[in-house]
């Protein structure tokens, strides 16, 4: 895992949510990807294999960097939400499967409307592709921030009470 110290300041549903997706995504892109290459070029092959591992650690990093960053922003100030963070981090495993040659997946039109640039599908469509605590983390990450913006609507009588 990233150690990170400032991620010790964040508040718990983020960091918990920090924590569970820094957790999952090398497992995660691992499999991702591989399940990704086995359609249609040697996923086993001890160069896909260290390219790979290569990738995960690039993955992992960008992730734990932007994640972070969006993780402190105040969330009146959130331009984006986590789960845009991890799709927008799939650049270098798309560039792996490319150059060994695998076949583009067949996407739907939300998908390649909402990630143009993810033409393998690699990236979440929800908590729950990364497993269920991140799925957990997620939700409980998205309440909080609802009722973070809603109480602050209340306050400032932009909402009813």
């Amino acid at each position: 895992m990233v150690n990170q110290p400032e991620a010790l300041e964040l508040e718990p549903y983020p960091r918990d949510l920090y924590h569970a997706v820094i957790s999952s995504v090398p497992g995660w892109i691992t499999q991702q990807v591989s399940e990704i290459a086995s359609l249609s070029i040697d996923e086993t092959s001890k160069e896909f294999a260290s390219a790979l591992t290569d990738v995960a650690e690039q993955v992992l990093h960008v992730v734990s960097k932007e994640l972070l960053t969006l993780l402190a922003t105040d969330v009146d100030a959130q331009q984006s939400n986590p789960l845009h963070v991890l799709r927008a981090s799939t650049s270098t495993a798309t560039q792996l499967l490319q150059t060994f040659g695998a076949t583009p997946a067949r996407r739907d039109e939300y998908e390649v409307r909402a990630m143009p640039d993810d033409v393998f599908s690699i990236g979440p469509l929800t908590w729950r592709d990364l497993g269920e605590e991140v799925h957990d983390a997620g939700i409980s990450w998205g309440a909080w921030k609802a009722a973070t913006i809603l109480t602050r609507r209340r306050a400032d009588g932009r909402i009813p009470s």
